[in-house]
């Protein structure tokens, strides 16, 4: 079954080249002994602490390693790949699914009416045979990111900066547990998904409905040129929470194996949908699409807003 992860999104107008070569933020491979992640705010875990598990957090924050690897990368454009880029192959793909939603930022019309689309979008590209969709967010270029936009990046604002950081949403641990969290919470039923395989699908969308995306568009890394072994967590911890709690996404190193494509001026009726949490082989082991916002795409020129991700988590 797919859990589907929705992000509304909206990227900005800027003459892309295609490929790109811009740089691309790692999280450094943390030392031995240590533990990737950072301390965030009350405010910022409100806004994000619904997208994974929360456990105690039982380590030193003050030993918290968060160094980064900024690292200057070739982007290829996925619409000129010499083979189809498909979920099965890659982990994520693009189709061409218009909307009939008018108000993205009315959320109630979201739940009502954007869900049942995504749902029906899930099912036909992964074959599954039921799709939960469990969350939205949205993101906007002009907003500001990691707390330190006061209002602007509070839990109510209408949208959360673009994150420029490679990451994946969910862990070989936690991905499970927050399909268990889903169970207990009446979304998914434990007669549902009980001895079925079963993955979380983030769908991103533009929600402009005018221009189409060209500041900041989102980069996907090939979840075939990944191995396990590049692959850590990343810790977010409230301290500030008694008991303090920590929510857990995945990091990646570098590697020179690594392909990473974008998919230029996407347009409103655009979908792209990637693996969070690939449980299709599980003999194989989950795969995981590690994604961030590319920042300087060299296109020059003027650039609009990038209103957001619509998105949605599937559970198939």
């Amino acid at each position: 079954k797919p859990i589907t992860h929705m992000v509304l999104g909206r990227r900005s107008l800027s003459s892309l080249a295609r490929p790109v070569v811009t740089r691309l933020t790692y999280p450094a491979r943390p030392p031995r002994g240590t533990q990737n992640g950072r301390v965030v705010t009350p405010a910022h875990w409100e806004k994000i602490g619904g997208i994974f598990p929360q456990e105690p957090w039982r380590g030193d924050s003050s030993t918290l390693h968060d160094e980064e690897d900024p690292r200057t990368l070739e982007v290829r454009d996925a619409r000129q790949a010499a083979s189809p880029l498909t979920l099965r192959r890659s982990g994520f793909e693009l189709r061409h699914w218009p909307s009939a939603v008018v108000d993205f930022y009315n959320d109630d019309l979201i739940r009502s009416q954007y869900y049942p689309e995504t749902a029906e979008l899930v099912r036909a590209a992964c074959g599954a045979e039921d799709v939960f969709v469990f969350q939205h967010m949205r993101r906007d270029s002009s907003a500001l990111n990691k707390e330190s936009g006061g209002a602007r990046n509070a839990a109510e604002a209408k949208a959360h900066g673009a994150v420029q950081r490679v990451h994946a949403d969910y862990t070989p641990e936690n991905g499970p547990r927050k399909l268990r969290e889903l169970a207990e919470a009446g979304v998914v039923s434990e007669r549902e998904i009980a001895h079925r395989r079963w993955s979380i699908v983030n769908v991103w969308r533009s929600i402009d409905a005018e221009q189409p995306v060209r500041a900041q568009p989102l980069a996907v890394l090939d979840a075939s040129t990944v191995a396990a072994e590049d692959t850590f967590t990343y810790a977010l911890v409230m301290d500030e929470a008694e008991p303090p709690l920590v929510g857990f996404n995945n990091g990646v190193g570098f590697s020179e194996r690594h392909a990473w494509y974008y998919y230029p001026h996407m347009r409103h009726e655009e979908a792209l949908l990637f693996y969070t949490y690939d449980g299709t082989a599980p003999l194989e082991g989950p795969r995981f699409v590690f994604h961030t916002a590319l920042g300087d795409t060299g296109g020059g020129g003027e650039a609009a807003g990038r209103p957001g991700r619509a998105a949605g988590s599937t559970l198939p």
